[in-house]
């Protein structure tokens, strides 16, 4: 089953995005709607979480170039898909060579654009992969013995009370070390834990 998706659509015609967003709706992608630029990199700033971002180019204020050079700049790695009316091989080009995963011109076939969505989506994924794959091994190494204590009771599903009574610690004591674990591993959720441990697991 294919990984779900979420995109930000940015445009200052609001027939467009009620357009796209309804035609990514009909796909099974979950999409949510910018009139500029601004107001999503103000969603990005509250940890709103995105796996592509599709923009206009041609936009009041900050254009999707400008976009694609404000996320570079935060070291954002979300892929950017731009889109435009007025495009010409020069801005197509300086599109790309500022960062942006792709360059397509209105009017378009929607399934093309959601084909070159789902392009910069996986190749961003197989990058953060190939990158987590390998420094895994050193994230590991760094946890003290007591952590990979915790960690590995953690990750077999037991309680904090249930580790702490385990290894003759304190429940408090237990989240203080999963804390430090989480963040060492840089891992959001247990759920992310299990998966980066059977990860190294296989490696090991």
């Amino acid at each position: 089953m294919a990984q779900p998706i979420q995109i930000a659509l940015i445009d200052d015609d609001e027939a467009v995005l009620d357009s796209l967003s309804l035609y990514f709706a009909s796909q099974k992608v979950a999409s949510t709607g910018f009139s500029a630029a601004p107001q999503f990199l103000s969603a990005l700033g509250q940890d709103k979480r995105f796996d592509c971002i599709v923009s206009d180019v041609r936009m009041p204020g900050m254009s999707g170039i400008d976009l694609v050079r404000e996320l570079k700049s935060r070291n954002v790695d979300v892929p950017i898909v731009l889109i435009t009316g007025h495009g010409d091989v020069d801005m197509a080009v300086a599109a790309i060579k500022v960062g942006a995963a792709d360059f397509i011109e209105k009017p378009f076939d929607e399934s093309r654009l959601l084909a070159s969505v789902r392009a910069a989506i996986e190749e961003t994924r197989q990058r953060e992969n190939a990158d987590e794959q390998k420094d895994l091994p050193a994230r590991f190494a760094s946890l003290t013995a007591r952590q990979r204590q915790v960690m590995e009771l953690a990750v077999s599903g037991l309680s904090n009370k249930e580790i702490g009574a385990r290894l003759d610690i304190s429940p408090k004591t237990v989240e203080n070390h999963r804390a430090w674990v989480m963040e060492r591993i840089g891992a959001r959720n247990i759920a992310e834990l299990v998966r980066l441990a059977m990860k190294y697991d296989r490696r090991s």
